[in-house]
């Protein structure tokens, strides 16, 4: 297994502070703290949605810190993905080309845009919402459009995934399938780096970094999941998060 991220050093104004840490190919890693200590900022500045002020991101070799706001788009759209708790979805479009629209703005060429619909409807058809696509955003479920917009972000067969409170606006059910989704495409290899508030959601990653006032202040390894040990994980994770103070 390679390293597909490394962070080093990552500062952003006095919200971050001197943050260090490294991911491999596959894996999926949770980044918890309380309201206000750094998650969503941390995850911002790794992706290059934000620019850092000082350190280090490498994403497969290519540093991302230093790149100009165009190169970093260009290298959102072809090695990352995103789904965040507010679903920037465009509610006069439909749902298969709100999953489209993004790559195929990027891709001007009629027969990509082909193909970029139909790896969407592939998609669809994989996280069971393929009936859906001609639907508007008000037809449908909130966890039936967190499906479509983790649909969104695997159009591009990105290498990592980033997800901020993927689950937060979703009630307890929904909240279920998208992480299953998340482990579903988790297992095909897809990385994933996930902020989140929620000990479950947590617990079925690989590793939990805890951020506290801008620095990583601890960290739970619990390996990859499987259905059979969801429990221990849970109880494992909501010891060491007390023991973390939270």
């Amino acid at each position: 297994m390679s390293e597909i991220l490394k962070v080093r050093n990552l500062s952003k104004g006095k919200i971050l502070k001197k943050i260090s840490f490294e991911m491999q190919e596959g894996e999926m890693i949770a980044v918890m703290g309380p309201s206000g200590s750094g998650k969503s900022t941390l995850l911002y500045n790794v992706s290059g949605m934000d620019q850092a002020d000082e350190g280090e991101v490498l994403l497969g070799g290519t540093e991302i810190v230093s790149l100009s706001e165009d190169e970093r788009a260009r290298l959102r759209l072809s090695k990352m993905g995103f789904v965040f708790q507010q679903m920037n979805v465009l509610v006069n479009l439909n749902i298969i080309d709100n999953i489209v629209l993004p790559a195929a703005h990027a891709n001007k060429n009629k027969k990509q845009r082909w193909e970029l619909y139909k790896r969407a409807h592939a998609l669809m058809d994989d996280f069971h919402i393929g009936g859906l696509a001609e639907r508007m955003v008000n037809e449908v479920s909130g966890g039936q459009l967190q499906r479509a917009c983790i649909c969104r972000s695997m159009v591009m067969e990105p290498e990592i995934i980033f997800a901020d409170e993927p689950t937060g606006a979703l009630n307890q059910a929904a909240a279920i399938d998208v992480i299953e989704a998340f482990l579903r495409i988790n297992r095909e290899g897809t990385s994933i780096l996930m902020a989140t508030h929620d000990s479950k959601n947590a617990g079925v990653c690989e590793r939990i970094l805890y951020i506290l006032d801008g620095e990583i202040k601890g960290e739970l390894k619990l390996g990859k999941y499987t259905d059979d040990d969801v429990k221990e994980r849970e109880k494992r994770t909501v010891k060491w998060l007390d023991e973390m103070g939270w």
